[in-house]
């Protein structure tokens, strides 16, 4: 999406990012999002994007609990915000704006799971007593991606986004492109998707069948996070879920719902 300036306005990002540093500053004194265990203190190298760091030792950090928008590859454009999202990490790690290197120290927390299936470090960074993501999400620079097992600031960063659909700040006040109807997926990847749910049936996984041959599951190890009076709920009513979209072997597209974190009201 490409954003155009009005004559002596900022750009749609650079608003964004100062925005950010302005309530950074402004909320100093507020609870912050940190765990209280001593973490593992690291050198960065760059920010490769909204949720992506690399280390001085070679190794790439995923942040925990937020998904921010991609950047475009191959071709493709970028979602909307995710300049606006790499650029305010840089701006928190005092990074390069032309390379994003930087050579800031920051503490990594990692949860019950270490390490993502693409080998890259699962963990909530620090820097000066802030969390990194809660500064995301509190900006709509980033949605919440709450996945189990890896809860422990789950409370604190669902309050932060809150605050910023509130405020309808970033990702939070665009009008388009909103979610896709569940009718006119195209692709996979991460997206907001709204449909009406014709089916829901309970066995050994749990499933929510959209209208246009979405799928969505809970599988048994989410299913603690659910009631089944709820899901039953949904049946004949407009839902929008968010998460990641993928085609399954038999040809369907599928999206896994691993807590109520997954749909928006």
């Amino acid at each position: 999406m490409s954003i155009r300036n009005a004559p002596g306005s900022l750009s749609r990002g650079a608003f964004f990012v100062a925005l950010a540093l302005a309530v950074c500053a402004g909320s100093a004194g507020a609870a912050d999002c940190v765990l209280r265990d001593p973490g593992e203190t690291a050198r960065m190298a760059r920010v490769i994007d909204g949720d992506t760091l690399a280390l001085a030792d070679g190794r790439h950090v995923r942040l925990l609990g937020i998904n921010a928008p991609e950047l475009g590859h191959e071709g493709a454009p970028d979602e909307p915000l995710a300049r606006a999202a790499t650029t305010a990490l840089e701006t928190l790690l005092g990074a390069d704006r032309h390379s994003g290197k930087t050579d800031a120290a920051v503490t990594l927390h990692t949860d019950r799971e270490r390490l993502d299936h693409y080998g890259r470090v699962l963990a909530h960074v620090e820097r000066g007593g802030r969390d990194l993501e809660r500064d995301l999400l509190r900006e709509g620079l980033a949605y919440l991606a709450i996945v189990p097992p890896n809860l422990a600031l789950a409370d604190c960063l669902r309050e932060a986004e809150r605050d910023a659909r509130t405020a309808r700040v970033g990702l939070w006040s665009l009008t388009a492109p909103g979610a896709v109807a569940s009718t006119a997926i195209v692709h996979g990847g991460y997206q907001r998707v709204r449909g009406r749910v014709e089916r829901v049936q309970f066995g050994t996984a749990w499933w929510i069948e959209f209208a246009g041959g979405l799928h969505g599951v809970i599988y048994p190890e989410h299913q603690e996070y659910w009631t089944r009076q709820t899901l039953a709920a949904w049946r004949g009513q407009t839902v929008e879920v968010r998460g990641w979209v993928y085609r399954s072997r038999r040809g369907d597209w599928r999206m896994r719902l691993p807590t109520p974190d997954a749909r928006l009201p």
